[in-house]
Order: C-alpha cells, then sequence, then structure tokens
C-alpha cells in the first residue's frame, strides 16, 4: 500500500470491454484512493481470466457461490441483467454495511439495482465513451463525459475514482437517464448507422467506396468540427439551408428505390428545415415547398 493512500477492493460482475477497461484505468489511476482489483466475475471462467489478464491483476471466478468482499461493486453486465445481477450479488450475503455497488448502463438508474439502500450504497455512471477497443480506451478515455446519479456517498467517491482516470463528470437527475441516452445514441450509434446508409447509396451510385480513401471522411469530419466550433445551426449548409427545393426533389425521386434511404432522409430533412428557418438564408416560400416534398413522403408511408 502507498503510504498516505486509502486502500480500497473493487470487483467487477460482467467484465466484458467496458467493465475491464475500467478495472485497469482504477487500478492505474493515482488518486488518494488505492485500488485493487479483487474478483473478476464472469459467464465463463475463462473470459474472466482474459480479463484479468488484460487487468493486470484480480481473481477470475464465475457464480456466485464464494464471492469474497469487496468495497465496491461495478457490474458492468447487459443492461437486461443488471437487476437480476444485482439481486444475485445482495443474496449472496457478501455485502457490508458502507460497501459501494454501481453500473455503468446509460438507460438505467440506480434504482435499478436490486440491493438492500441500507447495507451498500447504490450509483451509476455512464462513461459517453465507446468502449469498441479497450487497448484504445486505455489511452483515449481521458477527457470522456460521465454521467453519475445515484446515493451521495457512493457518487461523491465514483466521481472522484472517475476524475481520476480522466473522466469528466457531471450529475444526472435519474428519472432523465432513458432521454439522456437516447441524446447519446443519436449521436454515436445512429450516427454509425447513417454513415453506414450513406455508403450504400454511394454504392449504388457506382461508386467504390472500399479499399480506397472514403470519401465521407473529410465531409463527415469538416461538418462535426464545424458544428463543434460553431452554436450549431452555423453548421448547416446544402440544399435546405440556401432553400433548393429543385434539388431537395430530385434527391426524393431518386430515393424512391431504397425506401430505407428516403425515409432518413426526409425525417432528418424536416428538421432541417427548421434548422434553416433560424438561419435566415433560405425564405419561408422556399421551406414550405421542401417540407410539402418531405411531408409527402410520409404521407405515403403511411
Amino acid at each position: 500500500m502507498v503510504q498516505g493512500k486509502t486502500p480500497l477492493t473493487l470487483s467487477c460482475i460482467g467484465a466484458g470491454r467496458a467493465g475491464k477497461t475500467l478495472c485497469r484505468l482504477f487500478a492505474e489511476q493515482q488518486c488518494r484512493f488505492e485500488i485493487s482489483i479483487g474478483q473478476i466475475i464472469n459467464r465463463s471462467r475463462a473470459s474472466a481470466q482474459e480479463a484479468v489478464t488484460f487487468i493486470g491483476q484480480g481473481q477470475p471466478g464465475e457464480g456466485f457461490e464464494n464471492l469474497s468482499p469487496a468495497n465496491i461493486w461495478l457490474i458492468a453486465s447487459p443492461d437486461d441483467a443488471i437487476s437480476a445481477v444485482s439481486e444475485r450479488l445482495s443474496e449472496s450475503g457478501v455485502l457490508r454495511k458502507g460497501d459501494i455497488v454501481f453500473h455503468c448502463s446509460g438507460s438505467l438508474s440506480s434504482d435499478n439495482l436490486s440491493t438492500a439502500t441500507d447495507i451498500a450504497y447504490r450509483a451509476s455512471v455512464h462513461p459517453i465513451h465507446s468502449f469498441a477497443d479497450p487497448q484504445n480506451s486505455l489511452h483515449n478515455f481521458s477527457t470522456t463525459a460521465c454521467a453519475i446519479e445515484g446515493d451521495q456517498q457512493a457518487s461523491a467517491i465514483l466521481t472522484e475514482l472517475f476524475t481520476a482516470i480522466g473522466g469528466h463528470c457531471f450529475a444526472l437527475d435519474a428519472d432523465k437517464k432513458a432521454l439522456y441516452h437516447a441524446a447519446t445514441v443519436m449521436a454515436s450509434n445512429n450516427l454509425v448507422s447513417l454513415l453506414s446508409l450513406s455508403q450504400q447509396l454511394l454504392e449504388a451510385a457506382g461508386i467504390e467506396t472500399q479499399g480506397g480513401e472514403n470519401i465521407l471522411q473529410s465531409l463527415a469530419e469538416n461538418s462535426l468540427n464545424n458544428y463543434f466550433n460553431t452554436d450549431g445551426i452555423a453548421a448547416l449548409t446544402g440544399p435546405i439551408s440556401r432553400g433548393d427545393s429543385k434539388t431537395i426533389k430530385a434527391h426524393i425521386e431518386s430515393l424512391k428505390e431504397y425506401p430505407d434511404g428516403l425515409k432518413v432522409y426526409a425525417s432528418l430533412g424536416e428538421i432541417a428545415v427548421g434548422l434553416s428557418a433560424q438561419q435566415g438564408y433560405a425564405n419561408s416560400e422556399q421551406l414550405v415547398t421542401i417540407s410539402r416534398f418531405l411531408n409527402a413522403v410520409k404521407k405515403n408511408k403511411n
């Protein structure tokens, strides 16, 4: 133990990509808490051992029969398993008064932890980060925004720990978690879906996007940079921004053979009309015409 530091043991249930990354970051952080990784409990001992190898410490295990006490329990299981996992943890009898149990779900609050509140403190921490590649996440987790809610005692310690690994922590109301998470999914997962759809349409137009430089990359990167370096609205360019209804009509005609693309195009186009109205480059008559074209797509779908 490093002199002057408070030793805490952290065990993790469901140490997949996110769980094992956070465990390693916690073990390596430098704050007033010295974190030792206790048990890593996965559905198979092999996957638990793989996580322990990645983390560099810990004891692999499976099941809830031989749990050892820990000051902090991280439940990094899929969302639909969190309640059941926390219930089994509570029933195991391993929890002590003052222990912390938290999960990293973006949509579920700490209320979904089936743990007696008079024994353990509960919280949830959602890092707005893609853990697709744990090795990369070790190096680029710093500056990740982390939404925290739950019991005050747990939230205070977890805020300190996540700050120590580079997180930018902010408080979130428990009853707003699903709405908050929907927003982050729109900006991350749905962004990937949108880019994939754009790529499919390019290929349908006879443009090769595999094996070389993707022509969407600089366009997407410029749009993101413009969005985050302005008030957001100013980043909108293109036909709807300038009120070019003829181009929008041509787009709709070209997309009729691609119904999924047409549906997305029309839905996002309606949002762009509202942004364009705030910009003031297009006049109201132009935007009404564009809205009529876009709404016609929706009516035809019905």
